[in-house]
């Protein structure tokens, strides 16, 4: 037989549960797993003990792993409860309380791995957490016996510097999105105050991404974004995106048609459309204009 003990006095959430889940998956596995529990005072001793004599290594690191994460949903539990406050507030003083607030709330979310939306943040965020499970894995291997609030205590420093570099992963996120949404505010803010200058434009998106711009007529309008920009423009770089965004601004138009929104290459830019210009904007998949994008991409109608 071969034993592992957890000992452990502070109540850390779901911990029992997660242990009954490891022995379920092993169980599935046909691999046995006693488990019984004994309490000295206010601290808790978790026997586990594996009835087969010749558990593989295979599965030897399967439950080292399992324990890697139940000592990780803990370190988040320890983290959040004494440390990530203090690191918030002092770090990043310089914002609302509220905001503090909505960022820590955030930031336990993210550390909990509580569904994530798949993007390049998230990536950062899953790829921190496993190099953390990785550096909990390198320090119970071969161990017999984990005191959970020793572990915690002797590399928490360590380990917190993973921690923080998340929250300041959420807090540069948080500020992009909030420089984003003033930015649509503004520009909400321009389109509502002006006259429209045409009734219709029409975006037509091909197959490689680029744009075009057709009034109700079929004339070709992004030549007038482009000189209209360039003339106002005072430094920096610029894409099709900037001039079409700052066309669609100028001319205010009194509905945008989207045709071949499924060509777009950047998503960023049909959402900073729909979020300006809201009921303005229309997508349509069957008309002629379509039927042309359609065709020469090679689709068949």
């Amino acid at each position: 037989m071969q034993y592992f003990k957890l000992v452990y006095e502070n109540d850390f959430d779901g911990l029992i549960e997660e242990i009954e889940e490891m022995k379920e998956y092993f169980r599935n596995k046909e691999i046995n797993i006693g488990i019984s529990e004994i309490m000295e005072g206010k601290t808790h001793f978790i026997n586990i003990v594996f009835s087969d004599n010749n558990l593989n290594e295979k599965a030897l690191n399967i439950f080292n792993l399992h324990i890697s994460n139940i000592l990780y949903k803990a370190l988040i539990q320890e983290f959040n409860e004494k440390y990530i406050t203090e690191f918030i507030t002092e770090t990043y003083f310089f914002l609302s309380l509220d905001e503090l607030k909505e960022i820590k709330n955030i930031s336990i979310n993210v550390l909990k791995d509580d569904n994530l939306a798949i993007n390049d943040n998230s990536i950062f965020y899953i790829n921190n957490k496993n190099e953390i499970i990785k550096k909990i894995l390198e320090c119970i291997v071969n161990k017999e016996e984990i005191n959970i609030d020793g572990f915690l205590t002797f590399r928490m420093k360590v380990l917190r510097d993973e921690l923080e570099k998340v929250i300041d992963k959420v807090v540069e996120e948080y500020l992009i999105e909030k420089e984003y949404n003033e930015f649509i505010k503004l520009l909400k803010y321009f389109v509502e105050i002006q006259d429209s200058r045409i009734d219709i434009i029409n975006i037509l998106i091909e197959e490689d991404g680029s744009y075009h711009v057709l009034d109700k007529e079929g004339n070709d309008t992004m030549e007038d974004f482009v000189k209209d920009f360039m003339d106002n423009r005072i430094s920096g770089s610029v894409n099709m995106e900037d001039i079409l965004i700052s066309g669609l601004i100028t001319y205010c138009p009194e509905q945008i048609i989207i045709h071949g929104n499924k060509n777009c290459k950047n998503n960023e830019i049909i959402n900073t459309i729909k979020n300006v210009f809201i009921n303005r904007v229309h997508f349509c998949d069957e008309c002629k204009m379509c039927s042309n994008l359609k065709d020469k991409s090679g689709v068949k109608r």
